[in-house]
């Protein structure tokens, strides 16, 4: 079958304390540390076969993420931008949506024919975190396209207990729509955990502040509308990621760069300040740091975004506020999925309203090149 495999040089640096089994595995808490200069390929590699209770997935659609470009981009030194876990080589694609082909000897919930969407956190439900119900912490966890093989390429094996069925929305929008609108259930469940699962306080009529108008930022927009923000508030510096981010509902949409982001959130809120922050562009210093007189009372502050440099935070201004600010991982467990799945079933967030291309697999090195600019929100690749 075909692939897009991502490859890149074993080069740890001097200064990155390798624990035994990253070192036995080349499975990397911190990609940015041992590997260098980053390359895809797409070639043969050979077929799947299914374990027991895996099910292979023929791909219909996959999204590329920002981590996949992080991965694919390399800093001045040579080495990958990607902070977070990474093998290499390994198959690439985590955003995705595919048609079960065949099944495993134990699987019983999952059919041939089956459509559906799979989480990309593959938590291992024995560990101490998973049984304490963290399960996007756990201390076994595997990352499909990252530390094991992914979904850019024609077929996928995965456990089928990371699957989840798209007959709601194959119902209302067809058999092709479902499975685009299923490769954007991953992105629209990080930003749901993020908001919904952590702090437990969201509530209608929030004034919301979202940093980054990529996917990520985007489904954090569409989830804001649909659960009764009062303003939302979107920032980047990408003119053409804040059109989309306006044809999808923005109050307001503006460039971070060269602005007095505190004046700026208070104008627009009229002196109120903003109830709740999502930092969905990896840039904490540049982002969550500078807020201070904008943060209304109970202000909550959210960050997903993985990447930059560790911020200096106002914690005076966080006590005398009230501001909780919380960290968020994954997308996994809560009923997140199947709560996204629901959403987009019942027409409540529409995520293909960001997706600037559709483009087959065979495309994937120029649509990889193109994404170099961020000038597209999404793009879509369609292997089979």
């Amino acid at each position: 079958m075909k692939a897009l495999t991502l490859n890149a040089e074993w080069a740890p640096k001097p200064e990155y304390q390798m624990s035994d089994r990253e070192r036995e595995t080349r499975k990397i808490r911190n990609g940015f540390m041992v590997w260098k200069n980053p390359s895809l390929d797409l070639g043969e590699v050979p077929d799947p076969t299914p374990e027991p209770d895996e099910v292979i997935l023929e791909i219909k659609a996959v999204g590329i993420c920002g981590s996949d470009m992080h991965m694919y981009e390399a800093a001045d030194d040579g080495y990958m931008l990607y902070p977070g876990y990474v093998t290499a080589p390994n198959i690439l694609g985590h955003e995705f949506a595919g048609k079960v082909v065949e099944v495993g000897s134990k699987v019983t919930e999952l059919q041939v024919g089956d459509l559906v969407a799979v989480e990309e956190i593959q938590w291992c439900g024995v560990c101490t975190a998973c049984r304490r119900g963290f399960v996007n912490h756990c201390q076994n966890m595997e990352e499909l396209g990252f530390t094991t093989p992914g979904a850019m390429a024609q077929y996928t094996p995965v456990r089928a207990k990371y699957c989840w069925k798209l007959d709601e929305i194959a119902e209302q929008f067809g058999e092709e729509e479902a499975l685009v609108m299923g490769a954007m259930v991953e992105p629209t469940g990080v930003s749901y955990q993020g908001m919904f699962n952590r702090l437990h306080n969201w509530q209608p009529g929030n004034n919301v502040v979202i940093f980054g108008a990529g996917p990520i930022g985007l489904a954090a927009e569409a989830l804001a509308i649909a659960a009764g923000a009062g303003k939302v508030i979107m920032f980047d510096p990408s003119a053409s990621r804040r059109r989309v981010a306006d044809d999808m509902g923005a109050s307001a949409s503006l460039s971070p760069i060269d602005i007095d982001l505190d004046e700026a959130i208070l104008e627009l809120t009229l002196g109120r300040g903003v109830d709740y922050v999502i930092e969905c562009a990896g840039v904490a210093d540049k982002t969550i740091e500078p807020l201070n007189r904008c943060l209304a009372v109970n202000a909550s502050i959210i960050d997903i975004g993985m990447g930059g440099k560790r911020p200096t935070l106002p914690t005076v201004t966080y006590k005398q506020q009230g501001v909780q600010l919380a960290g968020s991982l994954g997308h996994s467990g809560s009923g997140t999925f199947q709560n996204v799945i629901r959403l987009m079933a019942a027409g409540r967030i529409d995520m293909r309203k960001m997706v600037s291309a559709r483009m087959p697999l065979d495309d994937a090195l120029s649509a990889f090149k193109r994404l170099e600019s961020r000038e597209d929100a999404k793009i879509i690749l369609q292997p089979n």
